[in-house]
């Protein structure tokens, strides 16, 4: 079809896909964030999303489309905040400190901040929320409101197709139906994934600390909680890796594979099994008590965290620092996450207290906090010795991660960078911002992957580091192209430096992506 039928076919209905698809306003200087909520249902953002030229083009469902705009502009009736507040896309769906800061200098009002400007919301977060990027969850219940919670970081969202099964050995009448947030039990009801929804907004979302659904907040319909579902499950990747197949071209990071491998080495891989979610025996999602819950993450909150549990215990259960008295709510056991996902995702674990780099993450695994915990006698019996690897194998185990999160990063920019082409080559200027977003966030991934692969000592691939920097520049000349056909050659251009640059990370490192990363 020309191009001139193209755009007076889709024009029209795509400028009230405009206002579908951009965010909510900021509040202006000075001015607290108004409670708002969009007025659009379920069936008038499918309705809008089939104007949307991701779908017309056949890189989005309609669907998971819709899903994504209730995700990050729905805000039922609360008090302004979305799941994007939490998990923004351009910080890999989760929010630390760095992401905090600079939403500080850009809008001191936005809704993640809305505890200090609303009274009635003061007790919603603490000032961990600024100063350890920890935010307040009442996850044993909200009868004890000054005593009964814990601080956790925000689990990001990428990839929860993989990770959220639960291993059959907890099965029982108590059980999640999905491993959710830190300790797998982050759903009210049933314990799904698309529950996650309902109770992210009655904890997060509510207008005044009742929380009373209608008043405070409005419940999600049936369909809203599919369409986000849809779209959570097409975040990130949809498979699992072979690291036996896996060859990467570092020999560093290659030797660092192996030894993630070797159960008289790193024993990484029984827990987390080709450095997914999920346990070697049973492919699928296990809590363990791996004594991380000795590291508190702050001395001000109202219980220690014991993890998964606590749900319904009137008074504490668990003595979670082996302090001598009962101290928190839970049995201590917390979900295993992904770990491909996890080097450009800190600071590590649910405590937010083991740094920022992959390398000290590593060397928990070798600390008498891990070695004496269950999981790690659990190990030792298996294999009858504790757990114990050099020094040098903490840097080549990180390498490895660096490079296949590299390698993840790369093949987001690349998903990204290959749909902006697709839509400027039929679309032309038509929905140009659609484009540009879509440029801009891939270049996201590679600030990512160049900074996954800056690591002190020996330099990690200092030619695809070369090479992406200039896949950098091909991005920046694309964004302030007169039109649409020389922008589209930079897109091109940047493309093939991303490809070069993934091409020498390694072979069979080979990720299926979700149509969720399109979205935003």
């Amino acid at each position: 079809m020309p191009s001139s039928n193209w755009s007076s076919l889709i024009l029209a209905p795509l400028v009230a896909l405009a206002s579908l698809a951009s965010c909510a306003p900021p509040a202006r200087e000075g001015e607290a964030h108004a409670t708002v909520s969009s007025a659009l249902n379920a069936e008038d953002r499918i309705a809008a999303c089939e104007q949307d030229p991701r779908v017309i083009a056949g890189l989005v469902t309609r669907e998971i489309c819709a899903g994504a705009d209730i995700f990050f502009r729905e805000t039922f009736e609360g008090n302004g905040r979305s799941c994007g507040s939490c998990h923004p896309v351009e910080n890999n769906f989760t929010i630390d400190i760095p992401f905090i800061d600079a939403l500080l200098d850009i809008n001191p009002f936005d809704p993640l901040f809305v505890y200090e400007q609303e009274p009635e919301l003061n007790k919603l977060e603490i000032h961990e929320l600024k100063t350890l990027g920890l935010i307040l969850e009442n996850i044993d219940g909200f009868d004890d409101l000054d005593g009964k919670y814990v601080m956790r970081g925000v689990s990001h969202t990428l990839s929860l197709a993989t990770s959220v099964t639960p291993d059959p050995m907890h099965e029982g009448a108590d059980m999640p139906l999905h491993r959710t947030g830190w300790s797998g039990d982050g759903a009210p009801g049933s314990g799904s994934l698309r529950d996650f929804l309902t109770g992210g907004i009655t904890q997060h979302f509510p207008a005044d600390m009742s929380r009373e659904a209608g008043v405070s907040f409005r419940l999600p319909t049936e369909q809203e909680l599919d369409l986000t579902l849809a779209y959570q499950l097409s975040l990130g990747r949809l498979n699992e890796l072979d690291l036996r197949r896996v060859k990467l071209t570092d020999p560093e990071a290659n030797e660092g594979r192996l030894a993630f491998l070797d159960p008289q080495r790193g024993r990484c891989n029984v827990c987390h099994a080709n450095a997914g979610a999920n346990h070697l025996d049973t492919g699928r999602n296990r809590n363990l008590d791996t004594g991380t819950r000795k590291a508190p993450a702050t001395s001000t909150f109202g219980a220690f965290d014991g993890g998964f549990g606590g749900l319904g215990q009137a008074a504490p259960n668990i003595d979670v620092l082996d302090l001598g008295f009962l101290n928190g709510f839970g049995d201590g056991t917390f979900n295993t996450p992904p770990i491909i996902e996890a080097v450009d995702t800190p600071p590590f674990f649910h405590t937010h207290a083991f740094g920022n780099d992959i390398e000290a993450a590593v060397a928990f695994y070798i600390s008498s906090q891990f070695k004496e915990s269950p999981a790690g006698r659990e190990l030792e019996a298996r294999f009858g010795a504790p757990i114990q690897f050099p020094d040098a194998d903490i840097i080549k185990i990180g390498r490895t991660l660096r490079v296949l999160n590299a390698a993840f990063n790369l093949d987001l920019a690349k998903q990204r960078l290959h749909a902006a082409r697709v839509l400027a080559d039929r679309f032309h200027d038509t929905r140009e911002d659609v484009q540009k977003r879509l440029m801009e966030l891939a270049e996201v991934e590679i600030d990512d992957a160049l900074q996954v692969l800056g690591v002190a000592g020996t330099p990690l691939h200092p030619v695809s580091r070369y090479r992406l920097r200039q896949a950098k520049s091909e991005i920046a000349a694309g964004l302030s192209a007169a039109g649409w056909s020389a922008r589209q050659s930079r897109i091109s251009g940047a493309l093939q430096r991303v490809q070069n640059a993934r091409g020498e990370l390694g072979s069979n490192i080979t990720f299926q992506l979700g149509q969720g990363n399109l979205m935003y």
